[in-house]
């Protein structure tokens, strides 16, 4: 009985600590960017990597039903408008799929959020961006670094200081 108990308690500790503890990621810390196209929220394709190239990138994945998001998106937003005259672009890609583009438009539009804003929308309904970084929880915010290289990712909330560390060594 004891051992259930334990083990009960052990389950209940991973499932409250599953949102603090970073996506177990296909392209790890230190890896570059994969090839990628995402359209934006006209249908147009636009690649990542010409997107990031020679910046820092801060990419913001998210959600506009996402209470955590808009939570977080105002204070990322203020953190992209100290950066600016650097090497560096905010990316915000939206995994709420094609037919939310007008309402993704419109709560953009509303929250004066900077482009580009893509969508992760693939074939077959898939999510390609959340598959390459595992991502499961939004927001996901990721850094890479001006060689493209993923330096930082983290899921659900944000670490503001963890996150400016991670932007501060990537220049």
């Amino acid at each position: 009985m004891a051992s259930i108990r334990r083990l009960i308690l052990v389950l209940l500790a991973l499932c409250l600590l599953a949102p603090t503890l970073p996506a177990l990621a296909l392209v790890k810390p230190g890896l570059a960017l994969p090839p990628l196209a995402l359209p934006d929220l006209d249908g147009s394709p636009k690649d990542l990597k010409a997107l990031t190239k020679g910046k820092v990138a801060l990419i913001v994945y998210w959600s506009v039903s996402c209470p955590h998001c808009q939570k977080e998106m105002p204070h990322l937003l203020a953190l992209a408008k100290r950066l600016e005259g650097n090497p560096f672009t905010m990316i915000l890609i939206n995994t709420d799929g094609q037919a939310m583009a007008p309402v993704v438009r419109s709560y953009a539009a509303e929250h004066k959020l900077p482009g580009p804003l893509l969508m992760d929308v693939g074939p077959q309904d898939s999510v390609p961006f959340a598959d390459a970084y595992d991502i499961i929880a939004t927001p996901g915010i990721l850094v890479l670094d001006r060689e493209g290289r993923l330096v930082f990712i983290q899921e659900l909330t944000v670490d503001f200081n963890a996150l400016q560390q991670a932007i501060d060594k990537a220049f």
